[in-house]
């Protein structure tokens, strides 16, 4: 899956773009396409991960994944992915409540002092309040990262500030 901004800053996925002259394809879930001049896209973005959409998103999780439900609430809210987010968790914390990294970094989605103040996190070491200001600021972080996963999660180890002012992947351990 591909995101799409065009130059009016409005957005749209597609699974493919094919690029023929100045005149762009769009190939879109269920079937559809549309075209549109080149000159009418800002940017596009592989690796874009839908939403989920169900009734039950945590069924999608294994069964054996703690926090399970959590997650699922928080995603559907936020509309993440439960695995990419479950995938954090794994990496950050091994799924320990009580983390803490040398950098200062707490609880399940290892949030930074700066992100628990801004999103206003009372307890950090509660899973769903972790979980919940962990997921918006990981939304928050792909959508300043225009969709682009893989800077989004740098920007997510690293910052936002040095992914920005790398123009990319900063070349530092944490990424």
């Amino acid at each position: 899956m591909e995101l799409v901004v065009f130059t009016s800053e409005k957005t749209i996925v597609a699974e493919k773009i094919e690029f023929e002259g100045d005149f762009v394809t769009l190939y879109l879930p269920g079937g559809n396409k549309m075209g549109c001049p080149k000159n009418q896209i800002l940017k596009s973005y592989s690796g874009y991960i839908p939403p989920p959409d169900e009734k039950e998103p945590e069924k999608n999780l294994s069964a054996e994944i703690p926090y399970r439900e959590i997650i699922a609430k928080a995603c559907q809210k936020e509309g993440l992915d439960l695995k990419l987010v479950a995938a954090v968790i794994k990496v950050e914390s091994n799924f320990n409540p009580r983390a803490v990294s040398p950098k200062g970094a707490k609880g399940l989605m290892q949030l930074m002092p700066s992100v628990q103040k801004d999103y206003k996190v009372k307890n950090v070491f509660d899973p769903q309040e972790n979980i919940f200001a962990g997921v918006k600021y990981l939304k928050y972080l792909i959508d300043e990262c225009y969709g682009d996963l893989g800077l989004a999660l740098a920007a997510y180890n690293a910052g936002l500030k040095r992914v920005k002012d790398a123009e990319g992947l900063p070349e530092i351990s944490e990424t």
